[in-house]
């Protein structure tokens, strides 16, 4: 009897240090939920130091998600692309937060590596800036936690797609407005009122083919190079390797571009209109130049739009055209 009573008092005693155990782990959790809900409320993209990340992200209990990005924001680091990156990151955020999705299920957290995020970066082996991952609330992470930027781009929409297929939390982006694009298209408007009021008695020059055939080009050429998208995006001009300082004017990716990159697509462009141009015997040429014209137009056509196929099948890996590079 008296090991009976023993084994009874024993398994007394072990459920109620389980009981006190889940009543802390409860308690724990309900602390950090709280945090984290607290933080959000002041600014959707929690900026964590590595002790904090540890606590918040990886230490359990949790029962909600993390989604992290780890950067180089400091200007002696030279990676242009991570300011892009932090403002996609922020706009998606800002976009969660202000949603109905928004709840305690989920957030958003950057690491910098100069802000305390050093043993974070060791920790992970995280080589490369910007890096992005999530931590689940349960189990351990799979390889599609990991998001790949530079294969998927740094865009707020994208990154929303890859949150929604780890979470479940679809997030519809709302990107803030551009004040200063909606000035400069005020003031182009304003100077364009006031020339047509200045020529009011000589108007023939707006009906002149030639001028309108030249703004239409050139507003075509804008546009299917990419320049509204640097406008909505701002991307930088070029990005530079930190590791081997080598400076690089295209984008290894789809989903971004550099605006050295669009100059130069919107160049090739014309060069091909161009080209299509000289092969036409019709347009107006000095005679010394009537007889090669064709020919000279000829090779633009396919040295540039060669050139063009080769810079596509760059960006995307699996095209399976080129002509001549590529």
């Amino acid at each position: 009897p008296i090991y009976k009573m023993a084994a009874v008092l024993l398994g007394r005693v072990v459920l109620l240090l389980c009981l006190i155990s889940l009543s802390c782990s409860s308690s724990k959790l309900d602390e950090k939920v709280s945090q984290l809900m607290q933080w959000s409320m002041r600014k959707p993209l929690i900026t964590l130091p590595s002790d904090k990340f540890t606590t918040f992200a990886r230490t359990k209990p949790r029962n909600y998600s993390i989604v992290a990005m780890f950067t180089a924001l400091k200007p002696q680091r030279q990676c242009t692309v991570c300011k892009e990156a932090y403002d996609e990151f922020e706009v998606l955020a800002n976009s969660y937060r202000h949603s109905s999705q928004f709840s305690s299920k989920l957030f958003f957290v950057m690491v910098d590596i100069d802000e305390g995020g050093m043993d974070a970066f060791q920790t992970l082996r995280i080589s490369t800036a910007p890096t992005y991952f999530h931590f689940p609330p349960t189990g351990k992470r799979q390889p599609e936690d990991s998001y790949s930027a530079s294969r998927n781009g740094i865009t707020a929409e994208s990154l929303a797609k890859w949150v929604a297929e780890r979470t479940e939390v679809h997030i519809m982006v709302v990107h803030p407005p551009n004040y200063t694009l909606m000035m400069v298209w005020m003031v182009a408007v304003l100077v364009g009122l006031v020339f047509v009021y200045w020529r009011r008695e000589n108007l023939a020059t707006l009906f002149d083919p030639t001028k309108w055939a030249l703004l239409a080009m050139g507003i075509v050429l804008v546009m299917i190079s990419g320049q509204m998208w640097n406008q909505i995006r701002g991307p930088p001009f070029a990005h530079r390797n930190p590791q081997t300082g080598e400076t690089g004017y295209f984008s290894g990716t789809g989903q971004y571009q550099f605006v050295a990159e669009t100059y130069c697509v919107m160049a090739m462009y014309g060069l091909i209109s161009l080209g299509v141009l000289l092969l036409n015997k019709e347009i107006s040429l000095p005679v010394t130049m009537e007889k090669g014209t064709p020919i000279l137009g000829l090779a633009l056509l396919v040295f540039v739009f060669s050139y063009l196929l080769g810079i596509f099948k760059m960006k995307y890996s699996g095209y399976p055209y080129k002509l001549f590079f590529g």
